[in-house]
């Protein structure tokens, strides 16, 4: 016995969004690895840089790794990082082609000293490097290096949460996606959920949810790429706890290992409908109802989609995954056909209702 309601279906690595290259070193070293002087230790709240001398320096990958991208390409680039040290704290961006450790360029930026938390310090590509080029660098990039700020000593620990490399030139289509998960029965404690993905690489609490009524309806709003396909799921506390998605759940990926929500992002603004903690559907109330079943032919399908039940259907809803409602019709029938002449291809929900209850599933259109 189980009710369903259905209202809107969301079904060592960077990260490119939204033309953007992102690290993320919260629990991770993102591939990074020592160019000399420092080695480095993925932490919780950011990559643990490890000084042995002033000149420390950390690069994106080992010789054979390559980004394949240009200068010009991007044209800003912003770290994230704290510095308990002293000195002149100044710190090196390098720019190094492929399959060499002598950087093409160099940008010098001034960070804080004595730090005692995180801070972003933005450097333009567009103009000209410290050293190493007289003019804006137009060659090939392989890999980036970040040297620590000057005046740390062994033993001395910098500490780096982020980096983004953008083109704020770059006209990007985009949609702010409301999100809504109600908390109502979860039973371990929290202070806030959050909401993480493929789109903010799963960076734990950047994405912090709240609940301004006090309904335990959680909400965040993030803009994100139309026509982008994202994974993501809810947690707390930057990761303290986290949901446990159904791999055969209609909003997820299918994948026993990590179940992560899909979302196709519409073209634009979207308030998802809410969904309770690790469950497609908005938490059960009142008395369940069975859950019948029905069969579907041809599955992919191209043109008609055929419905047959034991039960007499009286009515069918067919959605896209980012839960607009394509189709709906009134029937009173066990058997019917649906015309689907005018779907694009792509993934689809069919949604049926009888007279006590009702039920769903997934199907494609292949054309």
């Amino acid at each position: 016995m189980k009710k369903v309601i259905l209202f809107f279906i969301s079904i060592f690595y960077i990260s490119f969004t939204n033309g953007q290259i992102t690290y993320n070193w919260q629990n991770s070293t993102e591939g990074w690895v020592s160019g000399g002087n420092c080695n480095l230790t993925a932490q919780p709240d950011a990559m643990a840089m490890r000084l042995f001398a002033s000149n420390a320096v950390m690069r994106s990958g080992n010789l054979q790794s390559n980004l394949g991208i240009n200068g010009g390409d991007y044209n800003q680039v912003q770290v994230m990082i704290k510095n308990p040290t002293t000195g002149s704290a100044m710190a090196r961006l390098f720019l190094y082609p492929p399959g060499t450790n002598t950087a093409a360029c160099y940008y010098a930026f001034q960070v804080d000293t004595a730090m005692t938390g995180f801070s972003t310090y933005t450097i333009s590509l567009d103009s000209i490097p410290t050293g190493g080029s007289s003019t804006a660098y137009t060659g090939p990039i392989a890999r980036f290096g970040l040297r620590a700020p000057w005046g740390g000593v062994n033993f001395d620990t910098i500490f780096w949460k982020q980096m983004i490399v953008s083109n704020t030139n770059q006209i990007i289509d985009s949609a702010n996606i409301t999100f809504k998960v109600d908390m109502s029965e979860v039973s371990d404690p929290f202070i806030a959920p959050e909401l993480n993905g493929t789109f903010n690489s799963w960076c734990g609490n950047c994405n912090a949810m709240s609940d301004s009524d006090g309904d335990n309806v959680w909400d965040v709003t993030v803009s994100l790429q139309t026509g982008d396909t994202i994974e993501y799921k809810y947690s707390a506390d930057n990761w303290s706890i986290q949901e446990t998605n159904d791999p055969n759940g209609i909003c997820t990926n299918g994948d026993p290992n990590f179940t992560n929500r899909v979302l196709i992002i519409p073209s634009t603004d979207t308030i998802l409908t809410e969904v309770c903690w690790a469950s497609c559907n908005p938490c059960s109330t009142g008395n369940p109802e069975e859950f019948y079943d029905f069969s579907i032919s041809p599955n992919p399908a191209t043109d008609i989609l055929i419905i047959n039940s034991e039960d007499l259907i009286s009515n069918f809803i067919i959605y896209d995954l980012c839960g607009k409602v394509i189709l709906h019709r009134n029937i009173n029938s066990k058997y019917f056909k649906i015309n689907l002449s005018t779907l694009k291809t792509g993934p689809y929900i069919v949604y049926t209702k009888n007279q006590k209850s009702f039920s769903y599933k997934k199907f494609l259109v292949n054309k």
